[in-house]
């Protein structure tokens, strides 16, 4: 067995306490090991010094380490005490100095190494930067022992992350949009919070009290059971805290590795069954399982059903006094509104992924493209309606559940027209862009889009992708010989509907007509040679 470890110097513990060997690739050790004999006998060795590793077999496969990450958000009360409340504000300012701080360092390097290109700039790493803070701390921030040094390392962890996005995506390493350059931490916009990876960070056993380094303990809303328990028992073990404030509120998130045992001791109700998904704006989702059954979540669009009492308390904050009570209490009421916002759509996600891990063994799903989808209407309505359903937390929120449950997620292919196939005779469909029912142009049956399009990504497989069953959007591969089937069974489209408006935007419309036209050159030559 081999495994990996976080760095080469745990790597080297591990090797020194199994007797492992460490992996050499091209001349230098990696922070992998190679275990004689079974694992479980090495597994509390290798657990005492980390239990962020993975694990392989002989032939590069890799199998399941038997601990999986995990996460859990507790609202706290503000401290009484006022030297303990000043106290979590000077956290939250030591990081955005300490950020800022590095930032102007690496700025100053930049410019000096137009200068001269033999000056040694601090490399872009947590290792070479914190060295660096060290040594420059007592001049630049007398005031350093006042918090915990998690508070700075946390702040250049930040800068050191947003600095690896700007290259990646400059480099064209990164997808998505283009990341700019790191700009300096203000106290009004940047958003105050904390992490903190060592030091006295535990949940008591009251489930009541968490305690954090420097600030000490702080007094829990909510019942943190849901992992003290597990933490009492040595099944979790507690990687980092971080906190943070929200609303005026203040939350405690802490991240921890629990053993797979514990969360993945569930199975579907359904174990053979398979579900299709299809997400919208009408409806939040709307699933078909084996048996036809349609079931349609609501989508309960917070936003829009606040957006009135939203205006009418924002004119009431815009005419009062700013630090006025009056302003306080304004401010307070907006803060509620947009809070009970974030929670409705994250709760109405989590149950609609809960259903689909507890009932079935697979589930299909879209790839859906937001972005194009904001901006397919050109309507600042549309795009606002796109972002309050919350669409795009349910992919990854539905995959670590799918994963620790044992249950297959499906993604069908982004171009797979299923609002466009009638799923009775795969026949088209027509109708207004954004109609709730088409009617076929075979059979002249009218169906409901949502309805229709779950049936097709249901049906959706990956040996015939952009096919269900038999389609009339699409023909066969030139046959090979006499027979009435095509070489590998597979189905080329003439044409492709993109399900979410990605040719819309004029970058995305020149690369999907270029993708159209190489498309139909190929299918013309396909039916060329089939008429052959």
């Amino acid at each position: 067995m081999i495994v990996t470890m976080r760095t080469k110097a745990q790597a080297q513990r591990v090797a020194d306490i199994t007797g492992g060997v460490i992996v050499v690739k091209n001349g230098k050790p990696t922070p992998k090991v190679q275990l004689q004999g079974d694992f479980e006998q090495h597994r509390a060795a290798v657990e005492s010094v980390s239990v962020l590793f993975r694990l392989c077999d002989d032939a590069g496969e890799q199998v399941p380490s038997g601990w999986t990450v995990t996460g859990a958000s507790f609202e706290v009360e503000w401290p009484k005490d006022q030297h303990k409340a000043s106290l979590i504000h000077s956290h939250f300012g030591a990081r955005r100095a300490a950020y800022n701080w590095a930032l102007a360092k690496v700025k100053s390097d930049m410019e000096a190494k137009q200068q001269n290109e033999d000056h040694l700039s601090t490399p872009w790493t947590l290792e070479a930067l914190r060295k660096q803070w060290n040594i420059e701390k007592n001049e630049i921030a007398p005031w350093w022992g006042e918090n915990s040094k998690e508070a700075y390392a946390s702040g250049i962890a930040d800068l050191v992350q947003a600095l690896s996005g700007w290259s990646h995506s400059k480099n064209g390493r990164r997808r998505g949009r283009k990341v700019g350059f790191p700009k300096f931490k203000s106290k009004r916009k940047d958003q105050n919070r904390v992490r903190f990876t060592t030091g006295a960070m535990r949940l008591e056993d009251d489930r009541r009290t968490i305690v954090l380094p420097t600030i000490g303990a702080l007094q829990s809303r909510e019942n943190t059971r849901r992992i003290q328990r597990h933490l009492a028992k040595n099944n979790a073990r507690l990687l980092n805290c971080t906190l943070s404030e929200r609303w005026g509120r203040l939350f405690v998130s802490c991240q921890l590795a629990v053993r797979t045992s514990i969360v993945s001791n569930r199975s579907p109700s359904k174990p053979n069954a398979r579900v299709g998904a299809d997400l919208g704006l009408r409806a939040l989702a709307t699933i078909a399982d084996g048996d036809g059954n349609i079931k349609v979540f609501p989508n309960p669009a917070p936003l829009r059903t606040t957006l009135t009492e939203r205006r009418r308390v924002g004119r009431n904050l815009s005419r009062r006094i700013p630090g006025s009570n009056g302003y306080r209490r304004a401010k307070a009421k907006l803060a509620k509104l947009d809070r009970k916002c974030v929670y409705i759509r994250r709760e109405s996600i989590h149950q609609l992924t809960r259903y689909l891990v507890d009932h079935y063994s697979q589930v299909q799903i879209e790839d859906l493209n937001l972005a194009a989808m904001r901006q397919s209407m050109r309507r600042r309505a549309f795009r606002r309606s796109v972002s309050d359903a919350g669409l795009g937390s349910f992919r990854p929120t539905l995959t670590y559940k799918a994963e620790r449950a044992g249950v297959k997620m499906v993604v069908v292919d982004r171009f797979f027209p299923s609002s466009q196939i009638h799923h009775n005779c795969t026949g088209r469909l027509t109708g207004a862009k954004l109609a709730k029912r088409l009617t076929c142009e075979v059979c002249h049956v009218e169906v409901d889009r949502d309805d229709n399009a779950a049936l097709n990504i249901r049906d959706w497989s990956v040996t015939s992708p952009g096919l269900v069953e038999a389609s009339a959007l699409s023909v066969p591969r030139p046959l090979s010989g006499t027979g009435g089937s095509s070489d590998d069974g597979m189905t080329y489209h003439l044409e492709r509907g993109c399900k979410t408006s990605s040719n819309t935007g004029r970058t995305q419309r020149g690369k999907n007509n270029s993708r159209t036209s190489e498309i139909k050159v190929r299918d013309e030559n396909l039916v060329k040679g089939a008429s052959l």
